[in-house]
């Protein structure tokens, strides 16, 4: 007589546990539900550009503002909002449609390799171009794609031996770490052609660009990251692209003035904002302080005006099947159509094991590295 009410409990602490994997992890979602459940939940709200690890319920009452939240990593999207210049809010539904950030098992259709340019000086905006310019913290969306050097490889077999030397053999090397992390950008802009200068500020980033339609991108500028590209470009569109390593080569230091707390500390900080307001101003026109779009965690960012009811909005473009263009270090893989043993975690444990003289047992006997 039991067995409806215990079936419905069991069945109800299931689906919460479900809900809350595919709140705290976008990227699982592909793997535990199908692909209805998947439109029904981000149709919801609950999970659309909300990084992981950062969301709330969203009530019916909400502002955007309500869903923008100030801590210590800097402002982070606890909901369906995207970034607009001067970091202002929006609901992302106001601005895209068909939003998802279903993207961990997408694979694009065409990959070209693109170079950093040589040297510090970059293209300037045409006259009557529009400058449109995103930043991207931590998105917690990781692609099918990674890629790494030998560096990398290094600090992976160090933490491998040590692994193994304290507990026996560890797990295979992690190389979430390595993956390019998606930033969406929904351009809404069609009075004038628009000057991208999309700005990253680390690990391997992957910009996926929305237009709406009549939106025209004149060009693309990527700032900072370790490595950079762009999804869903138009082939003919150029792009520039100078990674940390450049910037630091070229004495530019992306930085940002935080909410004034009339502290003597902060004037350096103050005046490494200042100095590259400047530099940018100096570069495209516009400042970085004011036009900056992207929140520390967050999924998309907006650029252009807020469409009416009778005007379009971006339209969502999806990673998979798409033509990217990117930079790639020593070694790029893709998910899935890697050969055997030539995957990271596989690279690692040979190296392990090379050093070890064939045999990792060897490693408990204090083998240097």
């Amino acid at each position: 007589m039991r067995r409806g009410p215990v079936g419905i409990v069991v069945v109800s602490i299931v689906l919460l546990a479900v809900a809350a994997v595919v709140v705290a992890r976008p990227d699982l979602r592909e793997k535990v539900l199908p692909p209805s459940a998947i439109t029904f939940i981000e149709g919801y709200g609950g999970v659309v550009g909300v990084a992981p690890a950062s969301s709330r319920a969203v009530r019916a009452e909400d502002s955007p503002a309500d869903l923008l939240v100030a801590s210590e990593e800097g402002l982070q999207a606890q909901g369906p909002i995207a970034a607009r210049p001067g970091n202002e809010p929006v609901f992302i539904k106001d601005v895209i449609t068909g939003y998802s950030t279903s993207v961990s098992a997408a694979i694009p259709a065409e990959i070209t390799t693109i170079r950093p340019i040589l040297g510090c000086l970059l293209t300037p905006p045409q006259p009557g171009t529009l400058v449109g310019h995103a930043t991207a913290g931590r998105s917690n969306l990781p692609l099918a794609l990674s890629t790494y050097n030998d560096q990398h490889l290094a600090e992976a077999v160090q933490a491998f031996v040590d692994q193994y030397r304290e507990a026996g053999m560890p797990n295979a090397p992690a190389s979430d770490h390595l993956a390019y992390e998606i930033h969406d950008v929904a351009v809404t802009e069609t009075s004038a052609p628009v000057f991208l200068v999309l700005e990253n500020r680390l690990g391997n980033r992957l910009w996926n660009i929305h237009l709406a339609e009549g939106a025209r991108i004149e060009r693309v500028v990527l700032l900072g990251g370790d490595q950079a590209g762009v999804a869903n470009l138009d082939p003919v569109v150029p792009i520039e692209v100078i990674l940390n390593s450049g910037l630091a080569a070229c004495n530019i230091a992306p930085a940002y003035e935080i909410d004034p707390q009339g502290d003597a500390q902060l004037t350096e900080i103050y005046a490494r904002a200042d100095a590259y307001d400047i530099w940018f101003r100096d570069s495209f026109g516009v400042r970085a302080g004011q036009s900056r779009a992207g929140f520390d965690i967050g999924t998309i960012s907006h650029i252009g005006p807020v469409p009416g009811d009778a005007e379009p909005k971006a339209k969502y473009s999806p990673i998979g099947g798409a033509k990217i263009r990117t930079t790639q270090d020593k070694f790029f893989e893709i998910a899935g159509q890697v050969a055997e043993g030539a995957d990271f975690a596989s690279r690692v444990v040979a190296i392990a094991t090379a050093f070890a003289f064939g045999n990792l047992a060897t490693l408990e006997q204090g083998v240097d590295f």
